[in-house]
């Protein structure tokens, strides 16, 4: 008897467990044209949070990560339709500790619970959404369709310094190597 009940409660810890896994990234509908400044609070807690660090993605893959900026947008306040009520960031993205690309982008309520979506000003298909989970973690992902994909959710730790290239300055551009003539 006392077998069945220890299984039995095992049998809904798991499943509690599950279940509030579930809703923790369940989709909610949203307005498509929902603004920064109708989910300010959520937001600027989480601006608050990232900006100014530097977040190494924790993935084999991964060899760099990102920083955030405050960005003052110009255009808060006008008849902007995109970007008069906008909340922005400015995100550097690193591979290695050399900077890849840098992106003026524009936070709003993400569809996904719990996540904040960081979508590009110049470039609305590059998308970041972040959950941040303490002052030294946030979890992202990169598209609304990969929010339950296991594989497609990065974690992000705040650190002093992005690893070194360990290419170093073996590797030439093609001209400097005298592939090019």
């Amino acid at each position: 008897m006392n077998r069945i009940m220890r299984l039995c409660c095992s049998v809904a810890l798991v499943a509690s467990s599950v279940v509030s896994a579930a809703e923790a990234y369940e989709r909610v509908e949203l307005d498509r044209d929902r603004t920064s400044l109708q989910y300010a609070s959520p937001i600027k807690s989480v601006t608050k949070v990232i900006e100014g660090y530097k977040w190494l993605g924790q993935t084999k893959e991964m060899n760099g990560g990102v920083v955030f900026e405050a960005y003052d947008n110009p255009n808060f306040g006008k008849n902007d339709k995109v970007s008069g009520s906008a909340i922005m960031v400015k995100a550097i993205f690193y591979t290695y500790d050399d900077v890849s690309k840098e992106e003026v982008m524009i936070a709003r309520q993400s569809q996904i619970n719990g996540f904040v979506e960081l979508y590009g000003y110049d470039s609305p298909d590059i998308q970041l959404h972040i959950k941040v989970v303490g002052d030294n973690e946030f979890l992202a992902f990169s598209s609304e369709g990969d929010f339950n994909k296991k594989d497609k959710l990065f974690s992000y730790k705040k650190v002093e310094k992005f690893n070194k290239n360990p290419h170093g300055e073996k590797m030439k551009s093609a001209s400097d190597s005298g592939m090019v003539f």
